[in-house]
């Protein structure tokens, strides 16, 4: 292979890595926020804060590839939208009324949700009996972890069910993003992304009724648990997202749901005392096994053209 390929390979795979061990604690960040902020809106600002400092960067450096056209707007619009008020916008929901640890270890279903999702698609990996039994071993160990404890919160299987539909719509806009034609570069593409997202997240808060004046009054750790959310979570762990997702295979890319939640879980457990229970641990054991199962063959095809 010649070097100019290379170097976009070898970037893809550290952005990756940078994926396994920022989103992972993010987690742990979210549940800190949501505390005392309401979750939407609190996500609208973090995802137009860093939109803002995106759009200053693709001014900057991809200032060469023009203008993005309609179509790309409304592709990558779309994207954010899945990703951001989809995708994010339940997490975020979903942990004010479950773990920070358990939301991590449910949202590991997401390769699992791609890769079956991806046999929908033409050119996608076709389903067989590996996926259908890595969606059956996963189920299994989404019912371990899903089990509310004693001290269970209110809302707690409403929670479970909302994480279940974000990890599904943030599996739609992966597949998405991979079936653009006309692909802007990183800073572009997730600066778009992230302005429809955080649109749809605001317009969220507004129908749900959310508090906008308990975003002020939060404590200093509920703020600096968001400028964190902002600066790792979405500039520096969406951007190295945003560029995996181009260079490798959605199923590829989605293996960062190995590491976040071992990262996550810990984290919960240490900082913030979350229970960590025998349940959480085989249901995590059949979620991993079934995400190997599932995505492994895709994985090791290496990168394709969507």
């Amino acid at each position: 292979m010649s070097s100019p390929p290379g170097r976009p390979r070898l970037a893809a795979w550290l952005c990756l890595f940078a994926i396994y061990v920022v989103w992972g604690t993010t987690y742990l960040a979210i549940r800190v926020v949501v505390r005392e902020m309401p979750p939407f809106a609190a996500a609208s600002l973090r995802f137009l804060t860093a939109a803002v400092a995106l759009a200053g960067l693709a001014f900057l450096f991809d200032r060469e590839q023009g203008w993005p056209s309609r179509r790309q707007w409304i592709d990558y619009s779309i994207a954010g939208l899945c990703f951001l008020a989809g995708g994010n916008a339940g997490v975020m929901w979903a942990e004010t009324r479950v773990s920070s640890g358990i939301t991590a270890l449910l949202v590991a279903m997401v390769p699992l949700w791609v890769t079956l999702l991806d046999g929908l698609r033409p050119g996608g990996q076709r389903w067989t009996l590996r996926v259908w039994l890595g969606v059956l071993l996963g189920l299994v160990g989404v019912g371990f972890v899903a089990r509310p404890t004693e001290s269970g919160e209110a809302g707690h299987w409403t929670g479970i069910v909302v994480l279940q539909i974000a990890s599904l719509v943030w599996s739609v806009g992966a597949l998405y993003v991979q079936s653009i034609q006309r692909k802007l570069r990183t800073f572009s593409a997730t600066a778009i992304e992230m302005i429809a997202g955080a649109a749809g997240l605001f317009i969220e808060s507004r129908l749900a009724g959310e508090p906008l004046e308990a975003i002020p009054q939060a404590s200093h750790q509920a703020w600096m648990g968001l400028l964190y959310l902002i600066v790792f979570g979405a500039i520096v762990g969406f951007t190295a997202f945003a560029y995996a997702i181009h260079e490798l295979p959605a199923s590829t890319v989605g293996t960062y749901a190995y590491v976040n939640p071992v990262v996550a879980v810990v984290l919960g457990h240490l900082i913030l005392g979350e229970p960590l229970t025998r349940g959480a641990i085989i249901g995590a054991a059949f979620i991993i096994v079934a995400v190997v199962l599932t995505t492994h063959r895709a994985a090791t095809k290496g990168p394709t053209e969507a």
